[in-house]
């Protein structure tokens, strides 16, 4: 059994599960697709491959045999780096993380799964129904009124419906578009289908009801064409079989989805369809989306199957964003960020991914007092993680290593930036003791928190470490989304823009941004805003710094000439007016300046924006241009006169 790692796995084969490959690949999630080999009793590409021209697929005008499609969305998942298995995922374990899936001859963890096996129409068996020789399977028998109703073969022809439920009443009154009469074939005396679809069946000209019947065989046209021709019609009670001229036959009793391999892990509805959140794909299980026909019992097309792949992939990838997972290969080395240790911390070091047998000593980390923390060499096999034993500070203690990793989960992230906006900084203690008491007051608050009633405490280095990573990774992607935002065009939506900004992230600093609940947050309360623009807005001649992660701005202008002045020389009594007037002159100076930079910054992204816009008209009358070049047959007068404007404006 080989063991396989990934971000994202696909199961399916059909337009879900590759436009879910296409879109997860390119976001450089590198999925496995599971295509299955005659799962279900079908070929790999599900329901299309069992038809024959697709015409109401959107980019093919003369239509597309479904074979023939379903190779196209096989090459393009590829083309961007899916790997594809045809073999049949038969079990899943989804009960843990990662979750796990099993076919004959592999196993696979991953951090999110998009299910996408589709759903089998069903069909009655009798002489001539099937394919091959002597069936009629394609040639004038099918199972999807919307999909073939609309062929040539079944236009102002007599047509036939099999089944007495909604679906049947459906289909029989789409057909009567096509067809010249549509013939409900029911094996009972009453349709089980809810009362108004009955009405509006039986209230249809064009509709006649054949009770207590069933088909018994298929026959072909006197023409000798090989496509259906008639039926043979049975009477289940008096048992008199009768013949029936018609030239199409649909199935419409119901389809089974392809749920059996999850055993029950996943919540399915009385139809055995899987259940997902209104809007979305996701299922009951967090991690694992839906797309589909396995899903979708209504519609059942290839476009709208397409598109649900779409919807999962985009919501598998904002999956894996907040819970901030990263795949990481054997061999490729993890670098760890520097940590100040404070006196009686527990240190951690992330463990690095070694090889066979090599020998890892530590670089001992640095605490308060100076003083290195020693460990013990340590020797891992095949890459494994090893920790190392509890660390001893030799300034007489001992630092004991904490048995779990504090985590932050994103509940814990906003009780903590609650925590930070609700809490400003006591102006009457000292300047140094300041920060300290602030970071106190801040565990103190989150700890008092009904919604960290759940959470472990988080000391005040805890909150503070967090804070900072919070601060400086949102304050980053908040410039990569103005960015993202001076560059949108019409048409884009803010999804599409917020995606433009993780790509701008990711570029910029080589890691995905997880933080997105964080950045929400913030991005509009005036707190974090006003201390943002103070830190962006650097002024010349001043060592002003915003500190974001103190709650409060401090403005230090000791560098400056009035400011050594205003300390070297000791004010006379009553002039105390004066030196107020004094400070506030440079407070407005100051604010002057801020406006300033702020003014600038703005210009500086107009500038780019109309820059971008100019060069997209360019580049839209150059591709007017080609088209009109290349036009074959001859251009009309304002086509003419469009042509010898668009070069007159290039030369």
């Amino acid at each position: 059994m080989e063991t396989h790692k990934t971000k994202v796995c696909i199961v399916g084969s059909g337009p879900a599960a590759h436009t879910a490959a296409i879109y997860a690949a390119r976001a450089e999630l590198k999925p496995l697709l599971f295509e299955g080999w005659m799962a279900n009793d079908i070929a790999p590409g599900g329901q299309l491959t069992t038809t024959t021209d697709v015409e109401n697929f959107p980019g093919f005008p003369e239509g597309i045999l479904g074979i023939d499609i379903v190779e196209k969305f096989r090459k393009q998942s590829e083309r961007f780096g899916t790997k594809i298995f045809t073999e049949t995922v038969n079990k899943v374990d989804f009960s843990s993380k990662p979750f796990k899936l099993f076919t004959d001859s592999r196993t696979v963890l991953a951090d999110a799964v998009i299910v996408s096996t589709g759903a089998v129409a069903k069909r009655l068996s009798f002489t001539g129904s099937g394919e091959g020789v002597g069936g009629f399977w394609n040639r004038g028998i099918s199972a999807c009124a919307v999909c073939d109703g609309a062929a040539p073969i079944f236009r102002n022809k007599p047509l036939v419906v099999i089944g007495g439920g909604d679906s049947a009443m459906e289909e029989a009154n789409f057909l009567t578009k096509y067809g010249s009469k549509v013939y409900i074939i029911h094996r009972r005396d009453t349709f089980r289908a809810s009362k108004i679809m009955q009405q509006r069946a039986l209230s249809n000209p064009k509709i006649e009801v054949i009770w207590n019947s069933s088909v018994v065989e298929a026959y072909g046209d006197e023409e000798g064409r090989g496509v259906l021709g008639g039926l043979k019609v049975k009477n289940v009670v008096t048992g008199d079989v009768s013949d029936l001229k018609v030239s199409g036959l649909f199935f419409a009793i119901g389809h089974e989805p392809a749920t059996k391999f999850l055993d029950g892990q996943l919540e399915l509805d009385e139809d055995g369809y899987v259940v997902t959140k209104p809007g979305t794909t996701k299922t009951s299980v967090v991690g694992v989306f839906a797309a589909g026909d396995v899903q979708d019992k209504k519609y059942r097309q290839a476009i709208t199957a397409a598109g649900t792949g779409c919807m999962a992939a985009l919501d598998a990838e904002h999956y894996l964003q907040e819970i901030g997972s990263q795949q990481v290969e054997l061999g490729q080395a993890v670098r760890a960020a520097p940590h100040t240790v404070e006196l009686g911390q527990a240190v951690r070091a992330v463990p690095p991914t070694v090889e066979l047998g090599q020998v890892v000593r530590p670089a001992p980390p640095t605490v308060d007092f100076g003083q290195a923390v020693r460990t013990a060499p340590l020797t891992v096999e095949f890459g494994q993680v090893v920790r190392a034993d509890p660390i001893t500070v030799y300034n007489g203690e001992s630092n004991s290593r904490r048995d779990t990793r504090c985590k932050w989960s994103p509940t814990a992230d906003v009780v903590l930036i609650n925590a930070w906006l609700n809490t400003d900084k006591d102006i009457i203690v000292p300047v140094e003791q300041r920060a300290t008491a602030f970071w106190k007051r801040i565990a103190a608050y989150c700890s008092s928190s009904p919604e960290a009633a759940r959470l472990p405490k988080r000391e005040s280095s805890h909150c503070k470490q967090r804070w900072q990573k919070i601060n400086d990774s949102v304050r980053k992607f908040v410039e990569c989304y103005d960015h993202a935002l001076s560059q949108r065009t019409r048409g884009q939506s803010e999804d599409d823009v917020l995606q433009v900004a993780y790509h701008f992230y990711f570029n910029n600093y080589q890691m995905k941004f997880t933080l997105e609940h964080a950045w929400r947050m913030l991005r509009h309360e005036r707190k974090w805003r006003s201390s943002y623009m103070a830190q962006s807005s650097k002024t010349s001649g001043s060592s002003k710094r915003a500190k974001l992660d103190e709650g409060v701005t401090f403005s230090s202008s000791s560098n400056t000439k009035s400011n050594v002045e205003e300390h070297a020389t000791v004010p006379p009594i009553g002039v105390m007016s004066s030196e107020h007037e004094g400070k506030k002159v440079v407070t407005e100076t100051t604010n002057e300046e801020r406006e300033s930079n702020s003014r600038s910054r703005l210009e500086n992204l107009w500038a780019l924006n109309e820059k971008d816009i100019a060069e997209r008209n360019k580049l839209s009358r150059i591709e007017l241009l080609r088209s009109l070049l290349g036009k074959t047959e001859k251009l009309s007068e304002k086509e003419e006169t469009l042509k010898n404007k668009l070069i007159d404006e290039m030369l």
